[in-house]
């Protein structure tokens, strides 16, 4: 806990130096659940990820768990195809994950996730370009079968019932072709890995009709928030389907009016980056229902703590030998033949081998899912989190089989140390949710005082009112939202407004730095 002596130690500003000196109110947190900021594990991703994701952040200088987030999501899109994992020999599942990652507009969020990415887009450009070709041919066979099929229907219909002897064995001749044009011509889809603004009716014909493993994806998740599928009348298909998908479940939808569809054997990825005023829009859609029927809960959220106004130039570039590996081996998975099941009656059915866990693995698993069960109950430090402490287990596993096949391919067993990463991962990305559920959604001048605090604890000395509107969170730039973001922190105890001879500063209780 910093005292006065400590600070002088330090050589603190006189601003900060008169703050610590005079008396400080009793602090209350902003939040009831206030939580702090964890350091994102890093060093358990394994050094193909982690170099990467160093590589990005030493160039652009986003937060790293932006960055750490992005590599798993793409890592996810690249494997999800490939395996399945075994948390218990009847707990089977797919490995593909949600990310939702809250990150302000300047954050550089878009590069570091373009760059991620950027060899699934390539080889996704690549695959449909050298396939076009032939993926055109075998529509016009389709085409041309269709119409053999139409006329032969059509002249069947003018002379069933007719009266003449003639006409019946036309009949039966049309009838005879028309059973032995055999089944339609298959038309191989193209690769389509990344939809956007989309709607559950789009979605799920895309989906059935082309590449088996696809993703939501979007660096402005403002453009899904406020698409078509989140209108009202749709937003809780939208969900519910894509619930079904993160399950790996199968789903049918029949209508008399529109296209009927059947999904089976599909693997799905979604990585939305989004503003906090966003997400809020999020939570508040159709009366809640992201939250309640547990589609928020199927992802792995991220609010990392800005680095804007400490990015100063620095040279470097994003083409490091680190990153080529990463590029070449996320080229590898993709390049790998998917696992079709050859009887289903459906195109391009995924039946992914199923990754079992090693005994060592399974018992670190089973110690963080009791961990969490333990916290659940209505005492528990879980016990407002309970649908997303329910899903915990189920993200480790999949954390660590998305791991695994990355590292290892889709064979062997998920061994105890990339099951520690899961684990870590999954427990580090369930404070995070905390840390959001205690923050947005609640009182705006609040969330606001949470920006300020965060940001001024980074500054090396305490901030002048003048740079918090030029260098402070954007969303207190405005004189009036920073004012009432700085009285909302003094009402707290939590900072206050020192007057030096030239400047008001913004000092931080230095008591606040020894909360846990």
């Amino acid at each position: 806990m910093a005292n006065v002596v400590e600070l002088k130690e330090r050589a603190v500003a006189p601003a900060e130096k008169a703050a610590a000196e005079a008396p400080w109110p009793e602090m209350v947190p902003l939040f009831a659940h206030h939580e702090r900021p964890l350091e994102y594990p890093l060093h358990l991703l394994p050094r193909i990820m982690r170099d990467a994701v160093t590589d990005i952040c030493a160039y652009g200088q986003q937060p790293v768990a932006l960055v750490a987030c992005s590599a798993l999501a793409t890592a996810s899109l690249a494997t999800q195809a490939l395996a399945d994992v075994a948390r218990t020999p009847s707990l089977v599942g797919p490995i593909g994950l949600n990310l939702l990652m809250v990150a302000e507009s300047g954050e550089r969020k878009t590069t570091a996730d373009r760059r991620m990415a950027r060899a699934i887009r390539q080889w996704q450009q690549l695959q449909r370009a050298n396939q076009r070709a032939e993926h055109e041919q075998q529509k016009d066979r389709r085409a041309i079968w269709t119409a053999k099929r139409d006329g032969l229907l059509a002249a069947i219909k003018k002379v069933v019932g007719a009266a003449k002897r003639e006409e019946r064995d036309k009949a039966e001749e049309l009838e005879a072709a028309l059973q032995g044009m055999g089944s339609m011509p298959a038309v191989d889809p193209l690769p389509v890995l990344f939809m956007e603004d989309t709607n559950p009716e789009a979605l799920s014909i895309d989906l059935a009709n082309g590449w088996p493993s696809s993703s939501l994806w979007s660096d402005e998740g403002g453009l899904v928030v406020g698409g078509h599928g989140m209108s009202e009348e749709a937003i809780t298909r939208y969900l519910s389907l894509l619930n079904r998908l993160w399950d790996g479940n199968p789903f049918t939808r029949r209508r008399s009016t529109r296209e009927s569809v059947e999904l089976r054997g599909r693997r799905f990825t979604a990585s939305l980056m989004m503003q906090a005023q966003v997400v809020s829009k999020l939570l508040a859609a159709g009366d809640g229902v992201s939250r309640e029927n547990g589609f928020l809960a199927r992802f792995l959220i991220a609010w990392p703590r800005s680095t804007m106004g400490t990015r100063l130039y620095r040279p470097g570039s994003t083409e490091t030998p680190a990153l080529a590996v990463w590029d070449e081996r996320l080229t590898q998975l993709l390049e790998m033949p998917l696992p079709v099941d050859p009887e289903a009656d459906l195109p391009m059915v995924l039946k992914p081998p199923v990754l079992p866990l090693s005994q060592a693995a399974f018992e670190r698993w089973r110690s963080f899912f009791d961990d969490v069960e333990c916290e659940l109950g209505i005492r528990g430090e879980l016990g407002d989190l309970t649908d997303f402490g329910a899903k915990a287990g189920d993200h480790a596993a999949r954390i660590a089989a998305v791991l695994h096949v990355l590292v290892h391919g889709p064979t062997g067993e998920i061994g105890p140390e990339l099951m520690e990463a899961g684990v870590e991962i999954a427990a580090w990305h369930l404070h995070e949710a905390r840390r959001l559920f205690g923050m947005i959604g609640r009182d705006g001048v609040a969330t606001d005082a949470e920006a300020l605090l965060s940001w001024a604890m980074e500054e090396p000395e305490a901030p002048s009112m003048k740079r918090i509107l030029q260098f402070g969170p954007s969303r207190v730039r405005a004189k009036e939202r920073r004012d009432a973001a700085i009285a909302k922190l003094t009402e707290h105890g939590l900072a206050r407004v020192v007057k030096e001879a030239r400047a008001e500063r913004l000092v931080v209780n230095p008591e606040w730095r020894g909360v846990p």
